[in-house]
């Protein structure tokens, strides 16, 4: 018996190397591209950091249902809660983003570097920088662009949402002229399943990445298992005539409440204004 667990180990490292393999490959052949064509500025360099994603997750054997519709007619806010570095990765397949992400992430190895190739905006979580990064996210919406916001501030077991920073949202409260400039979207990402198997609460906080977890030895844990299901949800859009804290809980009630039906087997978009998310 023991050589059969010494023979599989075995398997399980060899197919982990081979997938990080093909990770590096598909990292370097698309790279190229990149590069010339954000070069000579031709418009497809937009999109090849979507097809790393989509070919890096076809590698982990992460499949994805969406559950909704991802609004792509107008740039946007996109607003979710985040359980994992993976998370980069499942809302990049879905369409052409950029991320607002905290500063130390442009150091992290290999995900720091395809932030930079989708400009990511960096901030610095202080208040004095907060009026300053209102102005660029702004500045970078009414560019055209679609930006996803972590409003969490930091990765959760997967298990639940954690409450939103509102601080963020101030870049669209109380301006409903905005509504037809860009979208503001909540979108619940759930860990569904693994191997086949429905994912229980008890795996869920493994296969997250959180805590003082390290980036390079979950990556690893990854590599090492079969497969994933996940759901995305893209909720129905929601209006900016709210104050910042409005909005920062209306956003949150959505995408909390539809991780709770995901887990459940029950996944629909839901709209903001839905009796459940009434502010009395």
């Amino acid at each position: 018996m023991k050589i059969f667990k010494v023979l599989h180990n075995i398997a399980i490292i060899v197919k982990s190397i081979i997938k990080l393999i093909f990770i590096m490959m598909n990292l370097f052949v698309l790279f190229i591209p990149f590069i010339i064509c954000r070069l000579l500025n031709i418009g497809l360099y937009k999109s090849i950091p979507r097809y790393f994603h989509l070919i890096f997750l076809k590698i982990l054997n992460i499949k994805i249902k969406l559950v909704g519709k991802i609004y792509t007619n107008k740039p946007g806010l996109i607003v979710s809660n985040h359980a994992s570095w993976i998370d980069i990765s499942i809302l990049s397949s879905l369409t052409n983003i950029s991320f607002i992400a905290k500063s130390e992430v442009a150091k992290w190895p290999l995900f720091g570097f395809l932030a930079k190739l989708q400009d990511t905006l960096f901030i610095e979580r202080k208040p004095i920088k907060a009026k300053e990064q209102k102005n660029t996210i702004k500045s970078i919406l009414l560019k055209g662009k679609r930006l996803v916001l972590f409003p969490e501030g930091t990765s959760s077991d997967g298990n639940r949402v954690l409450k939103f920073k509102s601080s963020l949202f101030s870049v669209a409260e109380n301006n409903s002229n905005l509504q037809d400039s860009y979208v503001i979207q909540a979108v619940t990402i759930c860990y569904k399943g693994i191997n086949g198997l429905p994912m229980s609460r008890s795996e869920r906080p493994h296969i997250s990445w959180w805590g003082d977890m390290r980036l390079l030895n979950h990556l690893w844990n990854i590599l090492s298992f079969g497969s994933f299901e996940i759901i995305v949800i893209a909720h129905e859009p929601i209006k900016h005539s709210f104050d910042r804290k409005v909005l920062s809980t209306i956003a949150w009630k959505q995408v909390s409440h539809g991780l709770g039906l995901a887990m459940s087997g029950r996944a629909k978009s839901l709209k903001y204004n839905e009796r459940i998310f009434e502010i009395v």
